[in-house]
């Protein structure tokens, strides 16, 4: 009898295993198809705007607006560098337009009609002397040829009437000088002098405006690597502004998995600075080319939730909601 209740236990437990052992098999099986549906993909997140600010004049920085963490908008103005250096230079080329300026319109209008009338008056006591002149020679002359006066007489006439004819020959030249005004070639000469210290002065004024530095995007300061003092060189960046408001990641998906995603398709994102907290983001792009080094595919998620906490760099890890 006791044998009979042994070898009946013993069947009992023996089903009740294989039955265990059907059904554990059974959870574990849908467990690692739930799993298979969570194509996890990793990247960094990143922004597409993002500027670093650099000064275009050397100059020391006198005013500093923004602090790491401060939100600007494009426009605002950040930073002011000293201007005096700068304001000497364009009070200089100023000076230099002005004067080139000033020597062009004396050079255009340097015929004055006061001096016109004096080179006619000239002109006209000139050519009044040399027929005075002329006159004593033909006396002279006709004298010698009577013999009334001597040939020493005639030559000194002779030389009067060589100097007044030179005489009034100069005075025409001055008056049809004035008359004439500069040659063209002159008036090129000041007219290039103008042109060149007009550049001149154009470029000191776009030095002098540089002075002012202003937020070239909208976002938030996320470095600052100068201070009210120090001196700012073109070209090295001081400050570095993020737009947080457009985030993604280049995650890489297995081959395996790429013909289950879609451009477009849901995700959820998991950071993992934000541990506590979960994001929602969508596919869009999903590049067609094969990383050769580990047969991933590149995959850009936009992330759809604007929250401040998400910073360009973190770590994020992007799966397929079920």
């Amino acid at each position: 009898m006791k044998k009979t209740a042994l070898l009946c236990l013993a069947v009992v437990l023996c089903l009740s295993g294989c039955g265990s052992s059907k059904t554990a098999n059974k959870n574990v099986k849908n467990i690692q198809e739930t799993a298979s549906d969570q194509f996890l993909m990793g990247g960094k997140i990143s922004t597409n705007e993002q500027a670093d600010v650099s000064s275009k004049v050397s100059a020391r920085v006198s005013q500093i607006s923004v602090d790491l963490g401060s939100k600007v908008n494009q426009g605002d103005v950040i930073i002011k560098l000293d201007t005096k250096d700068l304001q000497g230079q364009v009070d200089q080329a100023e000076a230099a337009v002005n004067t080139a300026q000033a020597n062009l319109t004396n050079a255009q209008n340097s015929t004055r009609p006061e001096q016109v009338a004096q080179a006619q008056t000239a002109v006209d006591n000139a050519s009044q002397s040399y027929q005075t002149v002329k006159k004593n020679y033909n006396r002279v002359q006709a004298l010698v040829n009577s013999g009334a006066a001597a040939q020493q007489e005639l030559d000194s006439a002779q030389q009067q009437l060589s100097s007044a004819d030179a005489q009034y020959k100069t005075a025409q030249e001055q008056l049809s000088m004035l008359n004439n005004g500069p040659t063209k070639s002159a008036i090129d000469v000041y007219q290039a002098q103008v042109t060149q210290s007009q550049a001149a002065l154009k470029t000191a004024q776009t030095a002098l405006s540089n002075a002012t530095i202003t937020a070239p995007i909208s976002g938030t300061v996320n470095s600052r690597n100068i201070n009210v003092g120090d001196m700012a060189a073109p070209g090295t960046a001081i400050l570095s502004i993020v737009n947080s408001s457009n985030l993604y990641v280049n995650a890489y998906a297995p081959l395996e998995i790429v013909n289950k995603l879609t451009v477009g398709q849901e995700v959820s994102v998991k950071v993992s600075e934000i541990p506590d907290k979960e994001f929602n983001g969508k596919i869009a792009v999903i590049n067609s080319s094969l990383n050769p080094g580990n047969r991933d595919i590149l995959v850009k998620v936009t992330l759809t939730d604007k929250d401040s906490s998400l910073k360009p760099g973190m770590f994020a890890e992007v799966g397929l909601k079920n």
